[in-house]
């Protein structure tokens, strides 16, 4: 960080290096651009890696909760009564 950056040691907001700050700033790759499918395939190889598994890992664009969502949706069927 530079000598000039005040570290941020509350709960809350969290501090972000550099390199991810820069790479939060460049623009976003369209999921039809032709550089779009290498990307992902590496993202997939890398999170096997990860995760220590040789499976198909099923990465989403969203929040932890829009993961948790996404599951109970295709676990609970219609008319089912979940809490």
């Amino acid at each position: 960080m530079s000598p000039s950056h005040k570290l941020c040691m509350i709960p809350g907001p969290i501090e972000f290096h550099e390199d991810v700050l820069q790479a939060m700033a460049t623009p976003a790759t369209s999921h039809v651009a032709p550089n779009f499918i290498p990307a992902l395939g590496e993202s997939i190889e890398l999170l096997r890696k990860v995760l220590f598994t040789s499976g198909q890992p099923f990465i989403i664009a969203g929040s932890g909760t829009l993961g948790w969502d996404m599951t109970a949706c295709n676990l609970v069927e219609a008319g089912e009564d979940v809490l």
